[in-house]
């Protein structure tokens, strides 16, 4: 398939799969961590997509993640990869087949 790994082989690095926990701060709010919840294989792709940033052309960093299935990766989870965290926009099975899922994600800085 297009655009998609074309083996097990192409899931070559180790993600962390983390689902957001939020606890009430006393406050009227909450504070939200996250917690790992698995590991998962997967393969990683980056892509830049236009957008006006301060006025001005620029470019926005989005990743495609793609993961072995059954996951339970959903919008809002977390997927990190050493230091870095991709914040899970979309998720979709592209066959239809559950094989594998394909997240839409967002890198976030510290």
């Amino acid at each position: 398939m297009s655009g998609e790994p074309e083996s097990v082989s192409a899931l070559r690095h180790r993600l962390v799969h983390e689902t957001p926990v939020e606890t009430p701060d006393g406050m009227g709010g909450v504070t939200r961590t996250f917690l790992a919840v698995d590991s998962l294989w997967g393969a990683l792709e980056t892509s830049a997509a236009p957008a006006e940033i301060t006025d001005r052309p620029g470019a926005v960093l989005t990743h495609k993640v793609t993961v072995r299935a059954p996951a339970t990766v959903q919008p809002g989870d977390r997927l990190r990869l050493g230091a870095r965290r991709f914040l899970v926009e979309t998720v979709s099975d592209p066959d239809g087949r559950g094989r594998r899922l394909v997240c839409s994600c967002r890198e976030e800085t510290p």
